[in-house]
C-alpha cells in the first residue's frame, strides 16, 4: 500500500496531478504524504496540511527548532481527536478517523526542508455515504422479514424493494441465490430507489426460496441487503388407496389405508361412499411428509354397487381434491326368509294335514347348497314317509303330531352358512303323557301325598280323569284332583298296605281322547337299603378312602354316615356323614386296623351297618410320592446277596492286581514259566441270567402282579391284586351304568338296553345276571283296566337266587329312555351275593 503511495507521489513530482482517494463515511482514510528529502543530510523543517483554498492550514508540524521527531504538532478544530500524522510510515500519512461527510474535498500536504527546496502532494478525498438496508414490501405496502407467506401454488408474488439515501444514489437489485432475477430500479423522490419484483405462478421449485435485494452505490462498500425465504403451501401430488380393491364381506370389519404425498401442509384425508363422508380412524404423518389415512369399515348388504374412494386436499387451496376409489363388490351369508304356503292357515294344521313352506333366499354371491331343519336336525327327502324337498320348498304330506315342532332353511356359499327365522308349526292333536315327570312315589301309611299329572296336547284345554287301581286289583275313580288346563294333581292318602299300587291319569281335548294313560306307582316308603359293594380305594400311613353303592329303593333322599373304631381298643376314630356313599378319613394314627361302619339313613330310619376292615401303613413299609404310593421291601436275604457278590468281586480285583505283579518280577529273572489258567478270571455266575433267575426264585423278591381275566360275553374284566389295579377294574363299571343297562361297555353288543345287570363283588369275580325290564305293548283301552296286566320292577330286594321280583299292575304304559332309567332306579341289583362279605 504505502509503495504505492510513493510511486503515486513520484509520478506527481513529475506531472504535478493530484490524488483521488475515496473514503466512506464513518470509516477511516489515510492521506499519504512523502517527508524525504532529495538532500542528503536533510529533513523537515515544517509540515502542513491544508484543505480547499483555505489559507489556514488544518495540521502543522513545526521542526525548525527541535528534531522532527521532537516537533511540536498543531491540529485545527474541525479535524480535532480525529487527525493523527504517522511519520513512522514511509510515505508519512496523515489518518482521519473517523471520517465524516465534510471531510470530503482537496487536501494539499507542503513539506519545507532544511536545505532542500519546498514540496506540495495534492490529494482529492472524495466521501461516500452507504445506502441503509433495503425495506421490503408486500402487496399491502407491509415490511416482511424473514419468511414469508405462506403463498399457494400458483399464486402470482409481488415483492417492492426501497433504499432510502446513500451517495451517490444506490442501484437496487433482487437476487435468488445468486441468480438475477431483477435489476430495473428506479429512482423516486427524497433519495428513494425501488425495485418491484413480480414472480407469476409460484412453483412447487420455489418453496422456501431465498429471494435477496440488494442496494449497493460502490465497490468498496457492502451492499445494503435484504433477504426473504418464500413459503408455499403445496397442492397435494398423489393418493392412492394402499388396500386391496377386491370384495368385501358383508358385516366384517376391514381396515382401509389410504395415502398422499406431495402436499404442504400435509393433506387432509377423507373417506366417501358416495356422497356420504365417512369417519376416517386415524391420521399419520411420516418424516417425509406423506400423510395416511386409515378407515375402518363394515360393509353392509346394501353397500354393493357403491363407490368408495379416498380424497386427498390442501384446506389452504381451494379446489385441489385428488381421488382414489373403487366401486364396492359386497359378498354376504345368504339371507333366507321362511314363510308357510299361502293357502295355509297356520294355527289351524291338524294331524293328516298337507303342508308345505317356501324359503326365500338373497345371496351373493348365489347359494351352492340349500338344507332343510327340523327342531335343529336335517331332513331330507323321503316320499315314502311323505317329506318332499325340491331345492327351496318343503312339502309334509300327511302330517302328524310328530311333525310338530321348529322347521327352518338354511343355505351355503363362499360367505358361509346363512339360517333362515323358524317356525313352530303347530299341530293340534289329542293329549299324551308328558315325558318329563315324575312317575314314581314312595309315601308312608296315613301319609299324604300330591301326584302332578302333565299331559301334552294341543289345544290344552284338557279334561282331566284319574283312577287308582291297588295291590288287591280293585279300582276306584274316587279320587280328589284339581285340574288347570294340562296340569292336575291328584291328593291320595294310603291307609293300609293294599292302598298301594298305580293311579291312572288321562285327558280329553276337542281333538279327542288320550289312547295310553300315565301310571304313577305309590310305593310304600321306608329305610334306605343296605350299602352295596363297598371297597377300600386307598391306604396311607394315616388316611384311608372308602367308597360304596347305594341302593336307591325310596323317592326319600338319603345320607351316609361312617363311624371308625380301632380294633385294638374299640375307641372311636372318627364320625362322618356326607350325601355321597364315598369317605376319605384323614388324620389317623399309624400302623393301627379299624373296623369301619357305614350305613344310610333317610327320615325313615337308617340301613343296615355293613363293617370293612381297613388299615394304616407304617412309616417303614411305605414311601409317598406326589400323592402315589408304592411299597418298598427290603428283604434280609436279598442283603446279605448284594453283601456277597461285593466281596466277591473285591477278591476278583485282588487277584487279578497280584497276578500281574508276579508276572513282571517273573520277567525280570529271565525265568520262563508256563501259563496256568487264571481262577480269578473264572466268572462268579454262568450268565446274567442267573441273576434274574435268582430274582425270580426269591422268596424275598416282591413277585410281579399277576392279573386275572374273566370274559363274560364279549367283555373282558380285569381284576388286579393291588388296590390301585382294583381300582382301574372297578372304575370300568360305574353304579349307574349298571343299573340302567347303558353303559358303554355295553354298547354294540347283543343284549338289549332293557336289561338290568347285577354285578358281584369286584375283588374275586364279576358275575352278570340280566333283569328283564318293561316292554312296550300295545294302546289298549280303559274298560280294559282290570284284566290288562303289565309288568315293571318291583322296590322289593329279592334274594339272588332268585332274582329282582316284579309286581304286576293293572295297566300298560310304554316306556321312554327316561321311563327306562326310572325303572332301573327302583330295581334293586345287588353286586354282591353276601352284604355283610363287602368288607375287604
Amino acid at each position: 500500500m504505502y509503495r504505492n503511495i510513493l510511486m503515486c507521489l513520484l509520478l506527481l513530482r513529475k506531472i504535478n496531478a493530484s490524488i483521488l482517494y475515496t473514503a466512506v463515511v464513518g470509516g477511516k482514510v489515510a492521506l499519504p504524504c512523502d517527508i524525504s528529502s532529495p538532500a542528503v543530510n536533510d529533513s523537515p523543517a515544517l509540515i502542513l496540511w491544508y484543505k480547499g483554498e483555505s489559507a489556514q492550514p488544518i495540521y502543522t508540524l513545526d521542526a525548525r527548532k527541535d528534531r522532527i521527531n521532537q516537533a511540536r504538532q498543531s491540529v485545527s478544530p474541525q479535524l480535532q481527536n480525529r487527525a493523527y500524522f504517522n511519520m513512522i510510515n514511509r510515505p508519512a500519512f496523515l489518518q482521519l478517523d473517523p471520517v465524516r461527510l465534510g471531510d470530503a474535498g482537496e487536501y494539499r500536504c507542503r513539506i519545507d526542508f532544511h536545505k532542500a527546496r519546498t514540496i506540495n502532494t495534492v490529494i482529492t478525498l472524495k466521501i461516500i455515504v452507504p445506502p441503509a438496508d433495503p425495506l421490503v414490501l408486500n402487496e399491502e405496502g407491509k415490511e416482511v422479514r424473514g419468511t414469508i407467506g405462506p403463498y399457494n401454488e400458483g399464486e402470482t408474488v409481488k415483492l417492492l424493494c426501497k433504499s432510502i439515501g446513500g451517495k451517490p444514489r444506490p442501484s437496487v437489485t433482487w437476487w435468488k441465490e445468486d441468480v438475477l432475477l431483477d435489476d430495473s430500479y428506479t429512482f423516486k423522490p427524497k433519495d428513494v430507489v425501488d425495485n418491484e419484483l413480480t414472480i407469476t405462478k409460484v412453483k412447487r421449485e420455489d418453496l422456501m426460496s431465498v429471494l435477496t435485494c440488494k442496494a449497493s452505490n460502490s465497490n468498496i462498500t457492502v451492499p445494503g441487503t435484504v433477504s426473504v425465504t418464500l413459503d408455499l403451501n403445496l397442492k397435494p401430488k398423489t393418493v392412492k388407496i394402499q388396500s386391496l380393491k377386491r370384495p368385501l364381506s358383508a358385516n366384517k370389519e376391514v381396515e382401509l389405508r389410504c395415502s398422499s404425498s406431495g402436499s404442504r401442509p400435509a393433506a387432509d384425508i377423507t373417506w366417501w361412499k358416495g356422497n356420504e363422508e365417512l369417519q376416517t380412524t386415524g391420521l399419520t404423518v411420516d418424516k417425509a411428509g406423506v400423510r395416511t389415512g386409515m378407515l375402518k369399515f363394515t360393509p353392509s348388504i346394501t353397500d354393493d354397487g357403491k363407490y368408495l374412494s379416498c380424497r386427498a386436499e390442501n384446506s389452504f387451496i381451494p379446489s385441489n381434491a385428488v381421488e382414489d376409489g373403487w366401486r364396492l363388490e359386497v359378498y354376504y351369508n345368504p339371507q333366507l326368509s321362511l314363510e308357510l304356503g299361502a293357502r295355509i292357515k297356520k294355527d289351524n294344521v291338524k294331524e293328516g294335514d298337507d303342508v308345505y313352506f317356501e324359503c326365500h333366499i338373497r345371496s351373493n354371491p348365489w347359494v351352492t347348497q340349500v338344507f332343510w331343519h327340523f327342531e335343529g336336525q336335517s331332513l331330507t327327502s323321503n316320499s315314502s314317509i311323505g317329506i318332499i324337498i325340491t331345492n327351496q320348498t318343503l312339502v309334509i304330506q300327511r302330517i302328524r303330531r310328530e311333525h310338530r315342532g321348529r322347521y327352518s332353511c338354511s343355505a351355503q356359499n363362499v360367505e358361509g352358512l346363512g339360517v333362515s327365522n323358524e317356525i313352530f308349526l303347530k299341530v293340534k292333536y289329542a293329549p299324551q303323557c308328558s315325558p318329563i315327570q315324575k312317575y314314581t312315589y314312595g309315601v308312608a301309611i296315613n301319609e299324604v301325598v300330591e301326584i302332578l299329572c302333565q299331559l301334552d296336547a294341543d289345544p290344552s284345554d284338557i279334561t282331566f280323569h284319574w283312577r287308582l287301581s291297588n295291590t288287591t286289583s280293585k279300582h276306584s275313580d274316587a279320587i280328589q284332583y284339581t285340574s288347570n288346563q294340562a296340569e292336575s294333581v291328584a291328593t291320595y292318602t294310603p291307609q293300609k298296605e293294599e292302598d298301594f299300587g298305580n293311579l291312572f291319569c288321562w285327558g280329553a281335548n276337542d281333538i279327542g281322547i288320550q289312547k295310553s294313560p300315565c301310571i304313577f306307582s305309590i310305593v310304600s316308603a321306608g329305610p334306605p337299603n343296605p350299602l352295596q359293594n363297598c371297597f377300600v380305594l386307598n391306604q396311607t400311613e394315616n388316611q384311608i378312602t372308602i367308597e360304596c353303592m347305594e341302593q336307591h329303593n325310596t323317592e326319600i333322599t338319603d345320607e351316609f354316615s361312617l363311624e371308625v373304631y380301632s380294633v385294638e381298643d374299640n375307641r372311636l376314630q372318627a364320625n362322618l356323614t356326607s350325601k355321597f356313599p364315598r369317605f376319605q378319613i384323614r388324620d389317623l394314627p399309624e400302623g393301627t386296623h379299624f373296623r369301619l361302619l357305614v350305613y344310610a339313613w333317610n327320615a325313615k330310619g337308617k340301613s343296615d351297618v355293613v363293617v370293612i376292615s381297613a388299615h394304616t401303613h407304617k412309616p417303614a413299609d411305605k414311601l409317598t410320592d406326589n400323592g402315589n404310593t408304592e411299597e418298598v421291601i427290603v428283604r434280609p436275604l436279598l442283603i446279605a446277596l448284594i453283601g456277597v457278590v461285593g466281596v466277591l468281586v473285591v477278591v476278583a480285583v485282588a487277584i487279578v492286581i497280584l497276578n500281574k505283579y508276579r508276572s513282571r518280577r517273573e520277567r525280570k529273572a529271565g525265568q520262563t514259566r508256563r501259563s496256568h489258567p487264571d481262577k480269578s478270571q473264572t466268572p462268579l455266575w454262568k450268565d446274567i441270567s442267573d441273576l434274574s433267575e435268582l430274582d425270580d426264585k426269591g422268596p424275598d423278591i416282591i413277585p410281579a402282579q399277576t392279573l386275572s381275566r374273566s370274559n363274560y360275553g364279549e367283555f373282558p374284566f380285569i381284576m388286579g391284586e393291588d388296590d390301585k389295579r382294583r381300582k382301574k377294574s372297578i372304575s370300568l363299571i360305574s353304579p349307574m351304568e349298571t343299573f340302567y343297562g347303558s353303559s358303554s361297555l355295553l354298547e354294540g353288543t347283543s343284549l338289549s338296553k332293557e336289561v338290568c345287570y347285577d354285578i358281584s363283588s369286584p375283588i374275586e369275580s364279576v358275575s352278570v345276571q340280566p333283569l328283564v325290564l318293561l316292554k312296550k305293548q300295545e294302546d289298549t283301552s280303559y274298560e280294559g283296566l282290570a284284566s290288562t296286566v303289565t309288568t315293571h320292577c318291583s322296590e322289593e330286594v329279592m334274594s339272588n337266587e332268585s332274582g329282582p321280583e316284579c309286581s304286576k299292575t293293572g295297566f300298560r304304559r310304554p316306556l321312554s329312555d327316561r321311563d327306562e332309567e326310572e325303572c332301573g332306579v327302583t330295581c334293586e341289583t345287588p353286586l354282591m351275593e353276601s352284604r355283610q362279605e363287602s368288607a375287604v
